[in-house]
């Protein structure tokens, strides 16, 4: 009887319990949150930046950066070139030059290292530097012209497309130096 009592007595003193509350579940941990992709670039030197309109073929042997200039960037660089006001002259011929354009293409083969700025010429990149990475110079393939790294070069525009075009083909070339 002894042991019918503490069996009924521990059946009534589990009866009165809560189950447990269960744990929340963990959080999981955020991702990381990737850059914000570029919204606008700028074709050449001293041209308004492009709203960029298109990127395909990343990391392929036929990428491409298409864009086009709003008339709204297209007025605010001509105010930034001239230094004018709204109403001057040198203005309204900046924003004549720049109107109308058609959208705007590069292309590159991620896999030759090469990029096409719509001109006749292809760059590459191929010069050896320091640690097996290319140096930061562009040579077009048929005329061996000559483009550095720097804006006046003209060789900055240039390596900020292939970057945004080919990543992965960018990490072996060897930083600008400035």
């Amino acid at each position: 009887m002894k042991h019918t009592l503490a069996i009924a007595a521990l059946v009534l003193g589990l009866a009165a319990c809560k189950p447990a509350e269960e744990a929340p579940p963990a959080k999981a941990a955020a991702a990381p949150v990737a850059p914000a992709p570029v919204q606008t670039f700028r074709f050449g030197n001293h041209v308004p930046p492009a709203v960029i309109t298109a990127v395909t073929g990343t990391d392929t042997a036929s990428a491409i950066l298409a864009g086009h200039v709003t008339a709204e960037a297209n007025h605010a660089y001509c105010l930034d070139m001239t230094g004018g006001a709204d109403s001057s002259e040198a203005v309204t011929q900046c924003e004549a030059e720049n109107r109308d354009q058609p959208e705007q293409r590069m292309t590159a083969d991620c896999i030759a290292r090469t990029i096409s700025d719509g001109s006749d010429a292809v760059w590459v990149r191929d010069e050896p530097a320091e640690g097996g990475k290319v140096m930061p110079v562009w040579r077009d393939r048929a005329s061996g012209d000559i483009r550095d790294y720097s804006g006046a070069g003209g060789g900055y525009v240039l390596t900020a497309a292939f970057r945004i075009l080919c990543p992965k083909a960018s990490a072996d070339i060897a930083p600008d130096p400035f």
